[in-house]
């Protein structure tokens, strides 16, 4: 038997195998309400007097809260990192420290951060900055 005949089931086993392999599905990002806890950038999640960053996702859509400014925009996940469209912000003036907190918060999301779910908790890395979130309460107002 020649050569060729004798690779040719090989090489047909090969590539039926290969055409059956599953396309890898993107992981589903979180959806829901957050709440920032801690970050690299702000001890405890929050500064006192002031309301808590939040991060809202579903449908594809962002949103996100400071604890001074919002921007909302589109998200997809994208090899296990949340790609975030560049966001429409409100631009009030924010008071230092809470500034300097934002502009990091913000470019964590641009960042195309890695998320993870661990339990009830959100963790988002990208670089040196990283940020967990618990799963906010559901309110009258949040629903």
């Amino acid at each position: 038997m020649s050569l060729l005949f004798r690779r040719t089931p090989a090489a047909l086993a090969v590539a039926l195998a290969a055409s059956c392999a599953t396309i890898d599905q993107p992981i589903p990002l979180p959806e829901g309400r957050w709440e920032l806890t801690t970050s690299s950038f702000i001890d405890g999640g929050r500064m006192p007097g002031l309301p808590r960053a939040t991060l809202e996702m579903g449908k594809g859509r962002i949103s996100a809260f400071s604890g001074c400014n919002s921007g909302s925009g589109s998200v997809e996940s994208v090899d296990g990192r949340m790609t975030v469209s560049p966001l429409a912000t409100t631009r009030r003036a924010c008071p230092e420290p809470l500034g300097a907190f934002e502009g990091r918060y913000f470019k964590l999301l641009a960042g195309r951060p890695y998320f993870r779910l661990e339990g009830e908790q959100l963790i988002l890395s990208a670089g040196d900055d990283s940020a967990r979130f618990r799963r906010a309460p559901v309110t009258t107002e949040n629903k």
